[in-house]
């Protein structure tokens, strides 16, 4: 019973995740569209690189949610609703904290912005822009702990089905205001506080669920406070390290290439940012499960496990990374227009960027919902250094600007956590080495090389059969799903892997 209600739950929150993530693709290029249009690639570049800047300021984040999210688990899994106050209390009196600091920090750039702008950029109302995406950074924190409850109680859809409703009001306000007034102070207000609106209204389903104002009293234990300590100390160096390498592209591009090629760079960040989420939400939405199905199995069936939805995961990384390079330039000239498309060299790293770092993703996810954090420390710091020192030396010697960043990420994380965190799982959670997790790493390279030979021809083909880039891009997206699955279940066709795949399938087809 517990097994299929752990199942359960897993393919309800993958299934309504993916949905409302898929829903929510079309609207935002919609608005982009809008954006670019009328607002313009300046103010798109600006955007784009203020988002840049304050994800580097969430770093006063430094790991603590994340951290504390481990310790609901058990509270969840027992119903210890008075624990579950104690921590939650917790994770608010943190977050405001955190909230105000951000805050101040960012008025302290305020004097230094015109450094990382350029000089050469005269935008109107720059400094205004940069206090309402601020604004709007800091006010975020104050209700998202109440998110991180439902996600560790497998309750995904209340969030994900309250986004994309506030998401859908929020943008189509954002469109109408870029039709009628041209202004990009409204646009950038009704942007910046989407997310706010979304946890005040999640929070208002988690008074009602959970009732946990009812619990006043009682504190974390010396052992639960010694937990939280060590891992918000791993955690402090993974956010780091997760900041360092995604969040600063877009301030070094501004920097070496000016602030039009950040926004060129960051019309296909939309694209795979959206990508991004479907995958990210489809993995998380069995995170609880995950840490539901280890406090109840021993490290072997774990590890079993964790290949099992590995290789769901590289299904679904290899699709998304080979949709990408092929798709992407497609998508451009549909939604803005053949100027704003870069090279195919550069499409490429940005989707071979998305494999490697996205392959990780269930790596992620057992890490955090075993507590392993607190072993990861001198790992993200070679991966941080890693990725400045390539990033800085493609850009400043071998001056390769946007195709020198994505070669950075690349470089440093093959060269670091690829390896990395896997040692950490076997050797710390399931009492093993990597070399099996190995092989299948490279076997799974192996297999996407096939599939892109195969894809790439099969692009050249249709390209010559018709003329008609939209006809083209739906043809090509259909082979890549189908390649994408077919390939991996041929090169896998006797494993557990499939079979536990075949199992998924069925399962979701009797619920269909």
């Amino acid at each position: 019973m517990i097994k299929h209600s752990r199942t359960f739950f897993a393919m309800r929150n993958a299934l309504v995740t993916g949905l409302v993530t898929i829903l929510n693709f079309p609207i935002q290029f919609i608005n982009r569209y809008y954006m670019v249009h009328y607002l313009g690639i300046v103010y798109l570049g600006l955007t784009s690189l203020f988002t840049n800047i304050l994800s580097v300021l969430s770093l006063a984040d430094l790991g603590l949610g994340t951290s504390i999210v481990f310790l609901l688990y058990k509270p969840l899994s027992e119903r210890n609703f008075k624990k579950i106050a104690v921590i939650m209390k917790l994770y608010r009196n943190i977050y405001y904290v955190i909230a105000i600091v951000i805050f101040l920090i960012g008025l302290g750039i305020l004097p230094f912005l015109k450094y990382l702008v350029g000089r050469n950029i005269n935008y109107p109302h720059i400094y205004i822009l940069f206090i309402i995406y601020l604004t709007g950074s800091a006010t975020s924190y104050l209700f998202s702990y109440n998110q991180s409850l439902l996600y560790a109680d497998q309750k995904n859809h209340i969030v994900a089905w309250t986004n994309l409703v506030v998401t859908y009001i929020m943008l189509t306000l954002q469109v109408i205001t870029v039709l009628l007034f041209k202004n990009p102070l409204l646009y950038a207000f009704l942007f910046v506080f989407s997310s706010f609106v979304t946890n005040i209204i999640v929070t208002v389903f988690v008074n009602h669920i959970y009732h946990l104002s009812q619990y006043n009293n009682g504190v974390l234990n010396r052992e639960e406070i010694y937990l939280l300590k060590k891992n918000v100390v791993g955690n402090m160096f993974l956010r780091i390290s997760g900041v360092i390498v995604t969040g600063t592209d877009n301030i070094f591009l501004s920097s070496f290439a000016g602030v039009v090629s950040v926004g060129l760079y960051s019309n296909y960040l939309t694209i795979t940012n959206v990508l991004q989420r479907i995958m990210t939400q489809v993995i998380s939405a069995v995170t609880g499960s995950i840490g539901n199905f280890i406090t109840q199995n021993k490290s072997l069936r774990s590890k079993r496990l964790f290949f099992n939805l590995q290789f769901i995961n590289f299904i679904l990384v290899s699709m998304i990374s080979l949709g990408i390079y092929l798709l992407s330039n497609d998508v451009i000239t549909l939604w803005l227009g053949d100027k704003y498309i870069i090279s195919k060299l550069n499409v490429f790293l940005i989707s071979m960027s998305f494999y490697f770092m996205n392959y990780r993703m269930i790596g992620w996810n057992f890490i955090s919902v075993y507590g392993l954090a607190r072993y990861m420390k001198i790992f993200s710091i070679n991966e941080m250094i890693a990725n400045v020192l390539f990033t800085l030396v493609f850009l400043c010697v071998f001056r390769l600007k946007l195709t020198g960043i994505l070669l950075g990420t690349i470089v440093s994380t093959l060269l670091t956590v690829t390896w990395q965190d896997p040692y950490v799982i076997f050797h710390h959670a399931f009492n093993s080495n990597i070399i099996e997790y190995m092989k299948k790493y490279f076997y799974n390279f192996f297999i996407l090389i096939v599939e892109i030979i195969c894809l790439e021809y099969m692009s050249n083909l249709l390209r010559a059969l018709c003329s008609s880039t939209v006809l083209h891009f739906f043809l090509l997206s259909f082979f890549i799903v189908i390649v994408s699955i077919l390939v991996p279940y041929l090169f896998y066709i006797r494993s557990f892997e499939v079979k536990y795949f075949n199992s998924i399938l069925t399962k979701v087809l009797r619920r269909s």
